[in-house]
């Protein structure tokens, strides 16, 4: 297994408060904003790869270490249906080859528009 990510990440806090009853897109919100925060540096984003031994991510790998953190099984399919939709309006097939050819800054402005979306949906 993959290492977990370095305790000294500063994710917000909020992204952790108790999810309120009856909000399955409130999970979403939380998997998109701790795995944009888990990328946030440039030295923690990774291209051509889902993650490293040193805990480097590509967007994917971030949205799957967001859901090991607040220990959650199985695909977070609305945390990755909508970057996924960021990606294709972006003129990607996928996340993954939006994140290999994109600059850190544009895939963080995927992440935050991404973000923006599910804050529509799950308000």
């Amino acid at each position: 297994m993959l290492g977990a990510p370095p305790v000294a990440k500063s994710i917000p806090l909020h992204a952790f408060q108790p999810l309120p009853a009856g909000q399955p897109d409130a999970v979403t919100l939380q998997v998109l904003t701790i795995g944009r925060a888990l990328i946030e540096d440039r030295k923690d984003w990774v291209q051509r790869r889902y993650e490293t031994r040193d805990g480097r991510r590509c967007a994917v790998g971030a949205l799957r270490g967001a859901a090991r953190l607040l220990n959650l099984h199985g695909p977070q399919t609305g945390a990755n249906t909508i970057l996924l939709s960021v990606a294709m309006s972006r003129g990607f097939n996928d996340i993954e080859s939006m994140n290999d050819n994109s600059s850190h800054r544009q895939v963080l402005s995927a992440f935050d528009e991404a973000i923006a979306r599910a804050r529509q949906y799950s308000g």
